[in-house]
């Protein structure tokens, strides 16, 4: 979404600007190559840049998904150096390749596939490249792919640090069935409908098309959007019948939209069951993390705005060819100027069909009270809760004015965040849920002393979504601040919702914008005395109720009309097999007493281990319910514990708690 009233607003809108030209001008550059028609390429050009795939990503935000020149710029030096093989162009065509992983992750693996699918093509038909047909495996195919598998060499080469960092990421990272449930990836790819539906940003017919892809209602409409244009498939039904390369960019498309069609074929919200290709290629390793289908389009409008500059062509040639056999000689200038009308008329209808007008606009309200933080001269962290997908990009935006760590923040993905997943009394702020857990301390005795420990000096807890009304928040955050009254201010003004064509808010300015939510501002107080406080710690299953439901699964599956507060109350378990590990946070020096209350299947023995220390207990278990406990002196800091279960059936624990018996002076 183009955001205004902000200084960073003119720098985004030209960078916007900028990648949209830049594809336009690779995609021209390619094209170019391909017809050698200066005209036809600047008909691709259009076909690529204006696309409703790319337009519709400017509306999510996704800045990087439209930075998608680097896909026709790496096919360019493919291209060229599968034609003039040298070692100069072959280390290009390495570097382009590369160059979009700078990009985006995804599409280096889209240039990867369309590098081998290159390939595979060269093999099977050689006169692609202008050399005739060989039987079998000759050595002149192999020379022919050499320079090709060569590039991909020198891209692996420079991106390996990145890739090897992303492949030990990916082990952490939620796949597409883990975070957004069986049925997320098919959710996310396209609809054979949705290539013949226009944008639902278009200012004339976006209404209609909001109608037409009814069955993609709770999706973004930058993620249902896959119009490949009337104008454009016409043009390229030309370019079909028209040029040596025709065969290889129309398979192109066929192939990149079966793949963005997903694992399996759907027709206007239809599940037809039939298989793609897209099913075999996503169980392939690394692969498996890929989550949206639906962005392999990207690689078929660059090859439909080939097979457009194609048609575009055969049109100014069969025109030329007219001309010559029926009219007497005219003047080149009003030759060139019919030319002109033709490609500026197709511009013109291409720009038309794919028309973004007024661009969604969302005013930026900042509340006064970052400028205020931003004053305070300290290094201390702010949390902002919840963190909810819709408002944590705006928590980044308001560090750029307060300039100070942050809890939380925006990923598109919900990566392992340990202090979150360690404290129950975080997590409550977080999501805006309960979160019971086997910690049995009373979260409002210990949050001071938790932000206290991280350093938290503020927390902002916004009313976005409703939040508030889950009233643990602010009790919590009472505690937080010593009971001071916190400050409030109207914390966002009311944007599109991205969903549908008439939750858009369309203007060419901004106007009065309609304030939404507010924010709550807590400072945190410094507490008269600190107590220890425990986090889980690798190694345990997911908390459970005990009747066996995953609490997880509880709390996804309730809305807001559902009534949370009985889980406040619940008892519930965690499980580990053999080794799993408390963490102990404390300001200052203390003596404990831990308590576990646990649950053997058999008699067996427990034993644990202070990892940075050497304390030490072992305790011998009887089938059944149980209660074990150890003194053990703390460290200022955190001190890791590590249970061991020596039974071969999973430990059940049931509650962890401790008593806080001196504090000891250094």
């Amino acid at each position: 979404m183009l955001i205004c009233d902000v200084p960073l607003t003119a720098a985004y809108n030209a960078a916007i600007l900028a990648s949209l030209t830049l594809c336009g001008l690779c995609t021209y550059l390619l094209a170019l190559d391909v017809t050698g028609s200066r005209p036809a390429a600047l008909v691709g050009g259009v076909v690529f840049a204006c696309s409703g795939y790319l337009l519709s990503q400017v509306t999510g935000g996704h800045a990087n998904l439209v930075a998608a020149w680097s896909l026709p710029l790496a096919m360019l030096a493919l291209r060229r150096t599968a034609r003039s093989p040298s070692l100069r162009n072959t280390l290009l065509a390495g570097l382009a390749l590369g160059l979009n992983l700078l990009a985006d992750w995804q599409y280096f693996l889209f240039i990867l596939i369309w590098t081998g699918w290159y390939v595979c093509w060269i093999i099977a038909a050689p006169e692609h490249l202008g050399r005739p047909r060989a039987r079998g495996w000759s050595l002149a195919r192999l020379k022919a792919i050499a320079p090709l598998m060569g590039a991909v060499v020198v891209a692996l080469a420079l991106a390996f640090p990145l890739i090897i960092a992303t492949a030990r990421a990916s082990l952490d990272v939620p796949t597409a069935a883990t975070e957004g449930g069986p049925n997320f990836r098919l959710d996310h790819s396209v609809d054979l409908a949705d290539l013949f539906i226009p944008s639902q940003l278009h200012p004339l017919w976006g209404t209609f098309a909001e109608q037409a892809q009814s069955y993609k209602v709770e999706l973004y409409i930058q993620n249902k959007t896959a119009y490949l244009g009337v104008v454009a498939l016409a043009l390229a039904g030309l370019g079909v019948r028209a040029g040596r390369e025709r065969a290889f960019w129309a398979a192109s498309v066929v192939m990149f939209t079966l793949l963005a069609m997903g694992p399996r074929l759907q027709i206007a919200g239809w599940n037809s069951g039939v298989p793609l290709p897209a099913a075999i290629l996503f169980e392939l390793p690394f692969i498996g993390i890929f989550r949206y289908p639906m962005r392999f389009i990207a690689v078929a409008m660059v090859a439909l705005a080939v097979l457009s500059a194609l048609g575009m062509r055969a049109i100014l040639m069969m025109r030329q060819t007219s001309h010559n056999a029926s009219s007497p000689p005219k003047p080149r200038q009003f030759t060139g100027l019919k030319t002109r009308l033709i490609v500026a008329g197709s511009i013109a209808l291409l720009a038309l069909d794919n028309l973004t007008l007024p661009f969604p606009l969302v005013g930026i309200y900042i509340p006064p009270y970052y400028w205020e933080i931003a004053r305070e001269p300290e290094t201390f962290a702010v949390m902002e809760a919840p963190l909810y997908s819709a408002t944590s990009p705006f928590y980044l935006l308001y560090q750029t004015i307060h300039e100070k760590p942050l809890v939380g923040g925006y990923t598109s993905r919900r990566l392992p965040y340990a202090i979150l997943d360690e404290l129950p009394v975080l997590r409550v702020l977080a999501y805006a849920k309960p979160a019971p857990d086997i910690i049995k301390q009373e979260m409002e005795v210990i949050a001071p002393s938790v932000f206290h420990y991280f350093n938290i000096r503020y927390l902002m807890l916004h009313s976005a979504g409703g939040a508030l009304r889950y009233s643990r928040m602010t009790r919590i955050a009472e505690t937080v601040a010593g009971y001071q009254p916190p400050l409030r201010d109207v914390a966002f003004v009311k944007a599109s919702d991205n969903f549908t064509a008439s939750g858009l808010r369309r203007s060419f300015w901004l106007g009065n914008q309609e304030s939404y939510g507010s924010v709550l501002v807590y400072r945190a107080s410094t507490p008269i005395t600190t107590v220890p406080f425990i986090g889980v710690g690798p190694g345990w299953d997911e908390p459970r109720l005990a009747d066996g439901r995953l609490v997880r699964e509880v709390l996804d599956q309730a809305t807001w009309a559902d009534e949370l507060g009985w889980l406040e109350g619940e008892t519930v378990s965690r499980t580990f097999s053999q080794t799993a590990h408390l963490h102990v946070y404390s300001s200052e020096a203390c003596r404990i007493r831990l308590h576990l209350s646990l649950e053997a299947e058999g008699a067996g023995r427990l034993l644990l281990q202070d990892l940075e220390g050497d304390q030490r207990a072992a305790w011998a278990l009887d089938a059944g319910m149980q209660t074990v406990s150890v003194e053990l002196n703390l460290r200022p800091g955190k001190t890791t514990l590590q249970l061991v279960a020596q039974e071969s059936k999973p430990l059940r624990v049931w509650g962890v708690n401790l008593d806080l018996l001196e504090a000891m002076t250094p």
